[in-house]
């Protein structure tokens, strides 16, 4: 765990601490613009596939970068909004270590960031243009896969995380609603199509409202993984009330 970013690291977020890292905390960790490369790409993913062996390609990819974004987006959002840092995140400045398994492990950052000036553009911007968007870009291209599928998994992953810094009382507000509005906005600072816009919603279901997923993220098709249950759009058949 970075030190300075220690005190975000709390309650549900205990369990995201390890994932940023500086370097030198990490042996074997690769350069992350190396994930744009296709033989290194090709490489993680078969040894990820030996953990799901027969498991569908599609799927295989999604998991992989629900791993990625899981160390990626969450402690970061949680150093955003809690501790109001601006870190470095972007894919072409930092590293990535590695599960034998080729799962993302850690996020390894070139320092541990700087206070947010106010009024100044945070992390959020850079996280999502710099690190999500061409590495979903590329592993859509490589792969077949729907980037709408792969936003939707970073989606989701950023507005659980949301929630739950919400409920720190350190959360700061503008930081909150910076992000949420990166899901509720047709369109971004730039004018472009938001591509995670309405891929996260709250739909009616007995009496409540029922947090649900957009797309499907393909995971229950991968052996001794279940269907997320009622988050999942299209659940199999098999696992439907």
């Amino acid at each position: 765990m970075i030190p300075s970013l220690a005190p975000c690291f709390t309650g549900t977020f205990v369990h995201f601490k390890d994932g940023l890292a500086l370097p030198g905390e990490h042996t074997g960790a690769i350069p992350c613009r190396d994930l744009l490369d296709a033989g290194v790409i090709e490489g993680l993913m078969e040894r990820f596939a030996e953990v799901y062996p027969g498991g569908d390609r599609r799927a295989l990819v999604s998991m992989w970068a629900q791993w990625h974004f899981g160390a990626l987006i969450i402690p970061t959002t949680a150093a955003v909004v809690i501790l109001n840092r601006d870190l470095p995140v972007e894919l072409d400045q930092v590293g990535i270590a590695l599960h034998e398994g080729g799962q993302t492990a850690a996020i390894i950052l070139p320092h541990d960031g700087t206070s947010q000036p106010p009024g100044g553009s945070r992390t959020f911007a850079r996280l999502f243009s710099g690190h999500v968007e061409p590495l979903v870009r590329h592993l859509s291209n490589q792969f077949g896969v729907s980037r709408r599928m792969l936003w939707n998994n970073a989606a989701d992953i950023f507005e659980w995380t949301l929630q739950q810094a919400a409920a720190d009382v350190s959360a700061h507000p503008d930081a909150l609603d910076e992000g949420r509005a990166l899901l509720q906005s047709r369109s971004d600072a730039s004018d472009r199509a938001n591509p995670m816009f309405g891929l996260i919603r709250y739909v009616p279901q007995d009496g409540q409202a029922i947090r649900r997923r957009k797309l499907c993220c393909l995971r229950y098709l991968l052996p001794g993984i279940e269907c997320c249950g009622d988050i999942c759009p299209t659940p199999p058949k098999a696992t439907r009330k």
